[in-house]
């Protein structure tokens, strides 16, 4: 079984993808783009969880700014939290903001100005590009150590 990471977007993967693997060296996770907050509230994150036998357990990451917009009859915060009393093996993860400023505190000064007009242009050809700057890692760990601690706990329980 293997620890399934379900994030909104492309751009959100390729980012979490490189630092799950390549920064934290994480093993047997998974990572899943939803495409969409609202997708991913909306049926993707039921549907993966209906599937236990294939993930041991079921992370999502979402950006912060967004959770309070409208979600069917609530809000997007509304709807976490009735996905997380319904699935006991199901987590939620909420990035600072969001991706882009995750990204952004990662990146040395110079090289912000540069992601700030990739990003208008792309999120995802920007997070592609930031992967590929000299992350500060220590930043980057620090910003995600709560994920990163929960992650290595869940893999530790599996073995």
């Amino acid at each position: 079984m293997i620890l399934l990471v379900v994030v909104e977007g492309p751009g959100d993967k390729d980012f979490f993808e490189h630092v799950l693997y390549e920064i934290l060296q994480l093993r047997k996770v998974k990572v899943q783009a939803a495409n969409g907050i609202d997708r991913m509230l909306g049926r993707m994150l039921p549907d993966v969880c209906e599937l236990q036998d294939q993930y041991f357990k079921v992370i999502a990451i979402v950006d912060r700014d967004k959770m309070h917009e409208p979600f069917g009859k609530g809000r997007r915060s509304d709807r976490l939290q009735e996905l997380l009393k319904i699935y006991p093996h199901f987590r939620a993860f909420l990035v600072r903001d969001n991706l882009e400023d995750l990204i952004r505190d990662c990146l040395h000064p110079p090289k912000k100005k540069e992601f700030n007009e990739r990003l208008q242009r792309s999120k995802r050809a920007a997070a592609q590009w930031a992967i590929k700057q000299d992350l500060d890692v220590n930043t980057l760990k620090n910003k995600t150590s709560d994920l990163e601690g929960y992650l290595r706990c869940q893999q530790q329980k599996e073995i």
